[in-house]
């Protein structure tokens, strides 16, 4: 794995090497409605979705930063997926994110938001459960730090109460936490299947 401070060199230089390439996306999706997103797909290709990226070495089908404007027209999206990626942003950026993500979304449309849940981690801290990535430690607190950090990865932490009020402000009325709902989780949306997020995530489903 490559050290945080690499990753936040290629990530400055990539804010603004991707501008061409967002430029290029707008114009080509000035037009389109009814999209289905997936942003931040990392190592995670979905087929049927518009995968967006900005790590030139993952299979994407676009190339973009997220902590800039969405190349989507306004109430253009029909299904946005975002899975464990709002956490690697500061407050602020995620904030824009959200603005972005309603912007975008359709009346009838929903947002599909996983991140690492903060009660996951107070569970690891109690030793309930263990988390030895990307770090190993025996103790418990450790292994909390370990997944709530994840070695500088993660710029903040999320509970379902600061994620919908961080949705509320984005301007999302309704906010409904899926993954304390049972048999939830697996979720058919028009079509579009979207499988169970990693174990501990806070899964939420956002609406205009």
């Amino acid at each position: 794995m490559l050290s945080q401070s690499l990753k936040d060199v290629y990530f400055l230089l990539n804010r603004f090497a991707v501008v061409p390439a967002t430029m290029w996306a707008r114009l080509r999706f000035a037009r389109r409605t009814d999209l289905v997103v997936h942003l931040g797909s990392g190592d995670d290709y979905r087929e049927g979705m518009i995968n967006v990226d900005g790590n030139l070495r993952r299979r994407k089908d676009l190339w973009l930063d997220l902590r800039n404007r969405l190349p989507f027209a306004n109430q253009s999206v029909r299904l946005l997926y975002c899975c464990h990626m709002l956490e690697h942003v500061f407050p602020e950026d995620a904030l824009r994110l959200l603005s972005e993500m309603h912007r975008v979304t359709s009346p009838t449309g929903v947002v599909r938001l996983a991140v690492p849940s903060f009660e996951r981690c107070l569970e690891i801290s109690r030793g309930e459960v263990e988390s030895r990535w990307p770090r190993e430690f025996d103790d418990a607190l450790s292994q909390a730090i370990n997944y709530i950090f994840c070695d500088g990865q993660h710029k903040y932490a999320y509970c379902f109460h600061n994620l919908s009020e961080f949705a509320r402000q984005a301007g999302f009325t309704q906010i409904r936490n899926v993954s304390a709902e049972d048999g939830l989780m697996d979720t058919n949306y028009g079509g579009v299947t979207l499988g169970k997020e990693p174990p501990g995530s806070l899964v939420v489903e956002l609406r205009r």
